[in-house]
């Protein structure tokens, strides 16, 4: 085995829902760019966790995930209502993330596990049990401090690593950007 053989997995919910929060979006290609082109590592697998609905369409981004070299572990989505509020069951992607990893545990050397999600300490705990390294990769707004004593390193997301750039326009020869309103004056 490759000493710096790593195993990639990215829990997409878990990191999308801060991103939406913020009003911005993961940028896969980008976590693509940074993971393969580290001299730290090779990587032996890399998977997206993503959830899929039948009022949703993710095939493009499905095929550019595809494309980039990922490998998907997609979960179909239920639509729900409660109080007349819609919401998704089905979403939850642990036990997919556990089994992978635990299934290619011989083939690499450090899990890059990109969630804050504090149900993954025990697999985090495993993973270097067994001698592995394990990193994870987390906005700290989701971040669980569980997964602390159990990660070799802990690096938190910032608007310059995975997100999108939001583009600045120029109206009138003042810049702002997309989400800021335009009132009129009185």
């Amino acid at each position: 085995m490759n000493e710096q053989a790593t195993l990639l997995q990215i829990d997409l919910q878990n990191l999308s829902y801060v991103a939406k929060a913020r009003g911005q979006k993961i940028d896969i290609e980008k976590i693509w760019d940074y993971f393969n082109g580290r001299d730290s590592e090779v990587l032996m697998d890399a998977f997206v966790y993503l959830i899929r609905g039948d009022d949703f369409d993710n095939s493009k981004f499905e095929a550019k995930i595809d494309q980039l070299g990922y490998k998907i572990r997609a979960k179909q989505a239920i639509k729900s209502y409660k109080g007349g509020k819609a919401f998704y069951r089905n979403t939850n992607h642990d036990v997919m993330v556990v089994i992978d990893c635990l299934d290619r545990l011989d083939s690499f050397n450090k899990l890059i596990l990109m969630s804050g999600n504090g149900d993954f300490a025990d697999l985090c705990k495993y993973v270097r049990q067994k001698g592995k390294k394990v990193e994870i990769w987390s906005f700290k707004e989701s971040y669980n401090p569980i997964l602390e004593p159990h990660a070799d390193k802990i690096h938190f997301i910032d608007d310059e690593d995975f997100l999108y750039k939001r583009p600045s326009v120029s109206v009138f020869g003042f810049n702002w950007e997309p989400q800021d309103r335009i009132t009129k004056p009185k």
